[in-house]
């Protein structure tokens, strides 16, 4: 018969046994060779898949907050370095995200704040709410900003730092070095005395104290160091050293290029904080001191409105307000350093 296999027998101690043949399938006839165990496995994690079981492997799909503070954080760009910098530990991700809790949570409280504020004095419930939500998403995506923004700020703040006192440092270190002092110990008694530039040179003092030659210790405070000015001068005291030049004549040639630009940037402050106090002079003294003397004597002749104490008082706020602003304004600008 047609597909029909004949039974095999053997004789064992004068008795016949018949031979069972091997079962055999069309399924199995794929399932031969090498790659037979991938596609099991293959198969079995689609099935375990498709029935929620992976065997611990979870294909959930991230949720919508968790792609926005993803896509949050790769917009900041150097945060990583500064999270490093000031010693921030956990990841980036992690750090925007308690910066998004906190936001918030300020928010939330001072919108819920103003909402009550508002209804209690007698505004109608609907316009305390929309106000109060309105300031709260204000003041939720200032502070998140802010919050972002502190640690390159915090960066920033520590380079003026070192900037203000670096050429002191420099000059020192020539000094020194002309003295006939090696470099190391130059830099050793530098380290101390002239405030957060003396903190980067005890960086390199460490690094060599700890077995490391000074070159590669100037490298690696120069690669994790905010100040531009203290990055230039080291760097050309490690090129010096590395070719055999004259480290002397290098640092002093950066030291003359710095001056040069700080030269520049006081003109250049000084041409700001002319047109700054003009400004100042006219909205800050003039227009107030005239303007309310002006309305005050309008007022008596044509009642346009009345002057009293609380228009007196508004007015008083917006001068100190202004008077914040300007002076900010000012302290902002003007240079950090020293010359």
């Amino acid at each position: 018969m047609l597909w029909k296999r004949e039974k095999k027998t053997i004789e064992v101690d004068g008795k016949t046994i018949e031979l069972q043949p091997k079962p055999k399938s069309f399924a199995n006839i794929f399932a031969r060779g090498p790659s037979a165990a991938p596609q099991k496995a293959a198969h079995g994690l689609m099935a375990a898949s498709e029935a929620g079981q992976g065997g611990g492997i979870d294909f959930k799909k991230p949720t919508k907050i968790k792609l926005y503070i993803e896509n949050l954080a790769a917009k900041q760009k150097g945060l990583e370095v500064a999270l490093i910098d000031n010693g921030v530990k956990g990841s980036v991700y992690d750090f925007v995200r308690r910066m998004l809790i906190a936001s918030a949570m300020l928010g939330g409280a001072i919108g819920v704040s103003l909402a009550l504020i508002f209804f209690k004095m007698g505004l109608p419930t609907l316009t305390s709410v929309l106000v109060g939500v309105a300031l709260g998403f204000a003041v939720f995506y200032t502070g998140l900003q802010n919050f972002l923004k502190f640690p390159l700020q915090k960066g920033k703040k520590s380079a003026k730092l070192i900037d203000r006192d670096i050429l002191f440092a420099s000059r020192d270190l020539i000094i020194s070095l002309r003295s006939g002092m090696p470099l190391f110990n130059a830099v050793t008694s530098i380290s101390t005395g002239y405030g957060e530039a003396s903190k980067e040179f005890a960086k390199i003092v460490q690094k060599v104290q700890l077995g490391a030659p000074l070159t590669n210790a100037i490298d690696e405070v120069i690669a994790t160091s905010r100040s531009d000015a203290f990055k230039r001068l080291m760097l050309q005291a490690s090129v010096s050293i590395k070719s055999g030049a004259d480290v002397v004549e290098a640092l002093k040639s950066v030291i003359d290029e710095l001056m040069i630009e700080r030269t520049i940037g006081l003109r250049r402050y000084g041409q700001k904080l002319n047109a700054v106090a003009m400004f100042y002079m006219l909205f800050g003294i003039i227009f107030p001191s005239m303007g309310v003397a002006v309305i005050t004597i309008l007022t008596t002749f044509i009642a346009i409105f009345t002057i009293d104490y609380t228009t007196l008082a508004v007015t008083l706020v917006g001068l100190v307000f202004l008077q914040v602003v300007f002076l900010e304004l000012i302290r902002s600008s003007r240079p950090s350093f020293t010359m």
